[in-house]
């Protein structure tokens, strides 16, 4: 069995689920993203997901497909992987937080499916204290997205001071937690003053020693030990060196959990490479590295999930500065991967940390001329032209190629001005401004540009 996408598009979705009174749930994503080929894997694909399959529609929305970026900009959503739960009658219920575990994930979704209230109204709720708010409903909100919110439930209040809010308020120690460290990490991000730093620190190291939380909590212990570490200590105190001896044990929980996917467990592991450059160095670290890589990239075949591992394999290496083994992984890959284009990328970004600028460019031009789908060969078309400017900015004859192309390109785009290919169109606008060459072509693409965005 697999999951019942629906196939007659957004509206005929919506409507079916009007028909039939079910909740409908909502994917956003893209082939090439790493994110989304893990939950492809690990959550897709899972017996009690797609036991679901009776209980709701399922929609999914590739970013590539046509209008997409119109209908995003209805659904109000941008990033890769963005997963929502409507109501039947459209309100939308919740979003979904796509770097929990596969478990936890069914788990969320099954209480979205069935709540009887919107996690806007119970933010609402919770804030006011005049209402009583279930523990579902504080679940909910404690496992929200808030990173893919797009001001839904938000609506303009202060990140922050919301979290914070919550998290003092609600009574479920679970949801409590995620909604402190969720506070602690916007705060810190955001450089908002009165943050008590050491108090801060104290409350991460007393979760990161807790076991079961740290297993409980594993996506944000992944995700977001750089920020905390960074933006909370300061280099070489012993407030840094501490804080990260207790991240890297937690870390090193998760890398053998047997519970965890082996994209998870790889992903802890990539995280403590990434902090004993900060202060406390990993031992035997290019012997680790290299056997786990070598152990996941023989283990895993199929493609979604092959995707997000040589993604975090590959980056993990060059974060180890094996930059030669990076490089030859991502090679090998290329002639199997259902993407190569994505990996294009990080080859580039390799070529960038050894100086090499022309072989940069060169994988970035790669990179778009191979890249499929309309929203993403905007979007690599940006990043190729931002190199090209970069590294290459007297290559007029290559800016004149780029530029004719993506002019023919614009011209079938429905929805070039809408969310993910606005923002491509404003780095094209930034980037051909900030260049001093002589281009035609150029020149047209610039114009085009601008029409697009205000039409």
């Amino acid at each position: 069995m697999s999951v019942n996408w629906h196939q007659g598009g957004a509206d005929a979705a919506f409507s079916a689920a009007a028909a039939r009174g079910l909740p409908l749930f909502l994917y956003w994503g893209a082939g090439w993203c790493p994110p989304c080929n893990r939950i492809r894997a690990s959550v897709f694909e899972r017996p009690d997901f797609i036991a679901l399959n009776d209980a709701m529609v399922a929609l999914h929305i590739d970013g590539d497909s046509p209008g997409a970026q119109r209908l995003a900009a209805r659904f109000q959503v941008r990033s890769y992987p963005t997963l929502i739960v409507y109501q039947p009658d459209g309100a939308e219920i919740t979003r979904l937080p796509c770097e929990v575990d596969g478990a936890r994930f069914v788990e969320l979704l099954r209480l979205s499916l069935e709540s009887r209230v919107r996690a806007a109204d119970a933010l609402d709720a919770a804030l006011s204290a005049q209402q009583d708010v279930t523990d579902a409903a504080w679940q909910l909100l404690g496992f929200y997205a808030w990173d893919t919110d797009e001001n839904q439930l938000l609506r303009g209040r202060d990140l922050p001071s919301t979290l914070a809010s919550l998290a003092l308020a609600c009574p479920v120690p679970e949801a409590a937690l995620r909604l402190q460290w969720h506070a602690l990490h916007a705060a810190a991000t955001a450089g908002k003053g009165g943050l008590d730093q050491r108090a801060a620190v104290k409350r991460l190291e007393e979760t990161l020693i807790d076991a079961r939380t740290v297993r409980a909590q594993m996506d944000m212990v992944s995700h977001h030990a750089i920020d905390f570490i960074r933006h909370l200590t300061v280099p070489q105190s012993a407030t840094r060196l501490h804080l990260i001896a207790c991240w890297s044990n937690a870390l090193a929980q998760l890398e053998t959990d047997p519970s965890l996917t082996m994209a998870d467990q790889l992903a802890a592991l990539r995280t403590r490479v990434r902090i004993a450059r900060l202060g406390v160095p990993m031992a035997d670290m290019e012997r680790v590295v290299r056997a786990r890589v070598a152990q996941a990239v023989l283990a895993v075949s199929a493609p979604a999930m092959r995707h997000q591992i040589i993604n975090t394999a590959a980056g993990m290496l060059s974060d180890a500065g094996l930059l030669d083994e990076a490089e030859q992984l991502l090679r090998a890959e290329l002639v199997r991967s259902h993407a190569p284009y994505y990996f294009m990328h990080n080859l580039a970004t390799i070529a960038k940390k050894r100086g090499d600028a022309a072989s940069a460019v060169a994988w970035y031009e790669q990179a778009w001329d191979s890249a499929q789908g309309a929203a993403t060969r905007l979007q690599w078309g940006a990043t190729y032209l931002q190199a090209l400017i970069d590294f290459a900015p007297h290559e007029v004859p290559r800016i004149d190629r780029f530029a004719s192309r993506m002019l023919e390109e614009l011209g079938t785009m429905g929805d070039a001005a809408c969310q993910r290919n606005r923002s491509q169109l404003d780095r094209i606008d930034s980037k051909l401004a900030l260049w001093h060459g002589a281009s035609a072509p150029a020149a047209a693409l610039r114009a085009a540009v601008g029409n697009a965005v205000t039409n």
